[in-house]
């Protein structure tokens, strides 16, 4: 059972949350943001909300240029022709061949390493020499954070350099079967194979976490599968260490995909745990299930609105032939709750790998009583309305079971008086009985007399009425 403080804590990341989501949908409809008086609004988000507004005003800055429409210096170096070749062929020791991604901080090449005739991917800030010394040192950052990982499937780095203000790093080229989010779509992954391929990542996240590095950007896109189809993780211009400085990612800044982004890292938290890595894996296994992200609305605004106010739909809602084992796999990772997912990504590849196996997983599915926990939580105020109906409803249904108790009661009552006067009736009629007995006996006796028998008595009746008769014919005859 969570404290209250926990309480709190959930309920001042909900209250965030919908405010930045409030300050996103104003932006994208064109409407101006009166920043204070958003902050006036919200008091007690006031120190989060000004960390929002202090980063998104650094993003302003720096974008400028290019809303308007005027390539920054240094840019023409990543920017591609009509036919996809670059303009600047060479950029220091690497000769640049072809764009392969483009994003809203770089843009990666295909490119050859002239001192080593390899090819490699070049990677380069989209922004050139107007690149702020905040953007510069996420580069760097991005860069020593995959250079620090030693690991099969995970995009190694090359090189971290400087040519002429741009800066730039370069990694192994991995192209050959795209992205996962290529190989999601176009239906050529089984699910096993696909289950197989999260398994893998997931190990490697857990290689990540040891080293106390977040990705914080997990999505089928930062997935590169190989030619034999073995995942890459790459891009990780959002890693950030568990412990360490956190200058470039203050609480009231939200990073990260909303599709795939856990909830605490939706509500701008600063102090995220490998458990928001294992959501994402949750979210990506969920795509791989039903074709779909857990949550998917028309725009990043509305995704974040279903993110902090709904569940998502279960896996087998949307795509019925999904093993129960494997969905419950999936809903564990998807709990918004940190501390009910799995405690690693470790453990959460054990269990997909468990499955693979056929073996039992140690995932269980959530109860009902959860469940309705999770929705009041949600729900605060219409949760209060149904309390207050089904107490109603409860203290309604005590009165009419008093109230048929109470008739019951009195129908019994009166059955058993019924049933006691039934008794006396029926005594009453006994004794009358034995009464009309004794009195028949004692008239009996007085015409029998003492000593006589029942046979004279009869004989001396019947004599008498002779008489009688006898005496009654006389008269009528007129003789005395």
């Amino acid at each position: 059972m969570s404290s209250p403080a926990d309480e709190l804590a959930s309920l001042h990341d909900q209250r965030l949350g919908m405010a930045l989501i409030e300050i996103l949908r104003a932006e994208e409809t064109g409407a101006e943001v009166d920043r204070e008086a958003i902050i006036a609004r919200h008091p007690d988000l006031a120190d989060d909300l000004r960390s929002f507004f202090q980063n998104r005003s650094a993003v302003d800055r720096f974008a400028e240029p290019l809303r308007r429409g005027g390539a920054p210096i240094g840019v023409i170096a990543a920017t591609a022709t009509d036919e996809g070749r670059p303009r600047v062929r060479y950029v220091g020791d690497y000769e640049l061949l072809a764009e392969i991604a483009r994003g809203g901080m770089g843009v990666v090449y295909k490119a050859r390493q002239v001192s080593l005739n390899r090819t490699v991917a070049l990677k380069m800030i989209l922004a050139g020499n107007l690149a702020s010394a905040d953007d510069i040192c996420r580069f760097r950052q991005e860069a020593e954070a995959a250079a620090n990982l030693d690991h099969p499937h995970i995009v190694p780095i090359y090189e971290v350099g400087e040519h002429d203000g741009q800066y730039y790093f370069s990694m192994k080229l991995i192209h050959q079967g795209g992205s996962l989010t290529q190989a999601l779509y176009s239906g050529r992954l089984q699910r096993r194979q696909g289950v197989g391929i999260i398994a893998t990542v997931a190990r490697a996240v857990h290689h990540a976490h040891q080293r106390g590095l977040l990705h914080r950007d997990l999505k089928p896109g930062n997935i590169l599968l190989d030619a034999e189809d073995q995942p890459h993780i790459t891009d990780f211009g959002l890693a950030r260490r568990l412990e360490g400085d956190s200058k470039l990612t203050q609480s009231g800044a939200i990073v990260g995909t909303p599709s795939y982004m856990a909830p605490e890292q939706a509500s701008a938290k600063n102090e995220l745990t490998p458990s928001a890595d294992v959501y994402a894996l949750g979210a990506i296994l969920y795509e791989l299930l039903t074709g779909r992200p857990p949550y998917c609305g028309a725009s990043p605004a509305e995704t974040l609105v279903q993110l902090v106010t709904s569940e998502p739909p279960r896996p087998s809602a949307l795509n019925p032939s999904i093993d129960r084992d494997l969905e419950t796999v999936c809903l564990k990772c998807l709990d918004r709750d940190p501390r009910r997912r799995y405690d690693s990504a470790a453990a959460f590849a054990d269990d997909l790998e468990r499955w693979l196996h056929d073996e039992p997983v140690l995932a269980r599915p959530v109860t009902v009583a959860h469940r309705l926990r999770k929705w009041t939580r949600r729900n605060r105020e219409l949760s209060r309305l149904v309390m207050l109906v089904l107490a109603m409803v409860v203290i309604g249904l005590g009165w009419v079971q008093w109230r048929s108790r109470e008739a019951r009661s009195q129908a019994e009552e009166a059955r058993q008086q019924a049933e006691q006067a039934r008794r006396q009736a029926e005594q009453a009629q006994e004794e009358s009985a034995i009464v009309r007995f004794k009195l028949e006996q004692a008239r009996k006796e007085m015409v029998i007399g003492p000593g006589g028998n029942v046979e004279n008595a009869e004989q001396a009746e019947q004599k008498k009425k002779e008489e009688e008769g006898e005496a009654a014919k006389r008269l009528q005859r007129g003789q005395p």
